[in-house]
């Protein structure tokens, strides 16, 4: 008897699933990076729809009007961060930071206002406040145009992707630039949600693909049982037996058939040798 290792349907098996773990393998591991990438790109686009529309709606004439710490007082301060406000609006658990910038002489980010700097109507964070982590190469890119960081960057504040665009005054001239932060929580659970589904759809595919090559290689090989035992009998002088009824139009069931000639042939030449023995006698 041929041992389970050496068996014909332990190497189908084994064979076909080993192939079907490296494909998914390298499918799940392509898909979760595409997801991934395509899920970033739409933050980037939303990020630069939403600072661009904002942005137009901010008055760069009343930015102008803001100078140095400590100037949050004045009525232009206060214009805009209830515009600010307005416009994150109920959106909070998308936008976690909205805030207008400008460049220094030096080329150092400061904030301008952020509508976070009001709390219970009291002001704790002065205008034109240093921003020592900032992303200078984005905030520079914003001035010129509306831009979103290519991938999250962290400073004091968190992890974040931000959406920028410039805000020009009556002259056309860039008077801030706009920041619309996103957590990158919000970025990671869709990623985490997709890499999920696409996990749990693999195994899935894996378990239903393992069940159909089990069903197939047991029956193959049933039959091919089947075919070895007449063989077996046969070459034992064993003629009186009865070949498997093969209903599958494949190699099988052409080597079914090719066996039940050869029986014919050796029933054949066995007949006629016990004639001729029967003749000899006579």
């Amino acid at each position: 008897m041929v041992k389970w290792y050496n068996s014909l349907e332990t190497k189908l098996t084994v064979s076909f699933l080993v192939l079907i773990l490296l494909v998914s393998m390298s499918t799940f591991s392509f898909t979760v990076q595409e997801a991934k990438t395509a899920i970033t790109d739409q933050m980037k686009e939303e990020l630069i729809l939403s600072a661009n529309i904002m942005s137009s709606q901010v008055d760069g004439d009343l930015l102008n009007q803001i100078h140095g710490e400590g100037d949050t007082e004045n009525e232009a301060f206060i214009q805009v961060y209830k515009k600010l406000d307005e416009l994150r609006g109920d959106n909070t658990d998308i936008i976690t930071y909205l805030y207008v910038l400008r460049l220094d002489d030096e080329g150092n980010a400061r904030f301008i206002v952020d509508v976070d700097y009001l709390e219970d109507g009291i002001v704790d964070v002065y205008a034109d406040d240093l921003y020592e982590d900032a992303p200078i190469e984005d905030i520079e890119k914003g001035m010129v145009g509306p831009h979103a960081s290519d991938e999250p960057y962290t400073d004091e504040w968190g992890t974040f992707m931000t959406g920028y665009a410039p805000i020009y005054d009556s002259d056309g001239n860039v008077a801030g630039v706009l920041g619309v932060d996103f957590d990158i929580a919000t970025v990671k659970e869709k990623q985490d949600f997709l890499s999920s589904l696409v996990y749990y759809i693999l195994v899935g595919s894996i378990l239903a693909a393992t069940s159909v090559i089990l069903y197939f290689s047991r029956t193959i090989i049933k039959e091919l049982n089947s075919i070895t035992k007449v063989a077996n009998s046969i070459s034992n002088g064993e003629l009186n037996v009865d070949l498997p009824e093969i209903k599958s139009k494949s190699e099988i069931y052409e080597l079914n058939e090719g066996m039940r000639s050869v029986l014919a042939v050796v029933e054949f030449l066995t007949d006629e040798v016990e004639q001729n023995s029967i003749e000899g006698g006579v």
